[in-house]
């Protein structure tokens, strides 16, 4: 039979035992948090952790860099990529040249007389294709304006004789016409010419024979022409 005071002591003894388990676990998620906060380790539930926080406030303390504008982008490399070989059908080039620059009357074969004088023009990307076989070369010149109205402006003059522009090759890149009229009965190379407006771009394209021939049979600078006008303006078509 249990006496009273015996039923005292056993509640004294299981109190304790509470408080010495309560103490315990306390102990642990102590430790825990000693943990944590030394190590900078994860632990599932204990949420971020000291090395998370500080890699955070170095992230935001980082200063934004100052955005590209469209100029700074405006370069051949971006939009003609040099390793990138041109395909459109059946026709297949590969790039010869890159040039790029602000003073449009750069890309003039003749810069004494600028057409582009006041237009607007505020830069220009020059590229050269050579077709698979290297038999027929292309120029392509991509000028930069403020507004589509100014382009198409410049197309007007332009589409009147695209020879105003300077045809691009791997040897020579850019280079303005020599001093000088040619003579009456010097044989120009036969070459075909596309001018087109895309946004508030304008594209000037050409193709020749690589020897210069005066004169075609077939319809091979047509083709070469229309490929590389496609691939010119297809960059600009969403800007």
């Amino acid at each position: 039979m249990t006496t009273q005071g015996e039923r005292h002591t056993h509640r004294a003894h299981g109190s304790r035992r509470r408080t010495i388990a309560l103490c315990a676990a306390g102990a642990v998620a102590i430790a825990v948090g000693v943990v944590v906060t030394e190590t900078g380790d994860w632990l599932e539930g204990a949420g971020r952790t000291t090395a998370e926080s500080m890699n955070l406030q170095n992230v935001d303390a980082v200063p934004p860099s100052t955005p590209l504008s469209e100029e700074d982008f405006f370069v051949a490399e971006r939009y003609f990529p040099q390793a990138r070989p041109l395909e459109h059908e059946a026709f297949k080039a590969r790039r010869t040249v890159g040039l790029q620059g602000r003073a449009c009357v750069e890309t003039l074969a003749d810069r004494t007389k600028d057409v582009l004088h006041e237009s607007g023009c505020e830069g220009y990307v020059v590229v050269g294709y050579a077709r698979e076989d290297a038999q027929v070369v292309s120029s392509v010149t991509v000028l930069r304006f403020a507004d589509g109205a100014a382009a198409e402006r410049a197309r007007q003059v332009i589409a009147q004789n695209p020879a105003v522009v300077a045809f691009a090759t791997a040897e020579t890149g850019v280079t303005p016409s020599p001093a000088g009229s040619p003579s009456p009965n010097a044989a120009k190379p036969v070459s075909t010419a596309q001018v087109d407006v895309v946004g508030h771009y304008l594209t000037v394209t050409s193709s020749r024979f690589a020897d210069l021939r005066p004169a075609a049979t077939d319809n091979a600078l047509d083709v070469a022409t229309r490929a590389v006008a496609f691939t010119a303006r297809a960059p600009f078509m969403w800007i």
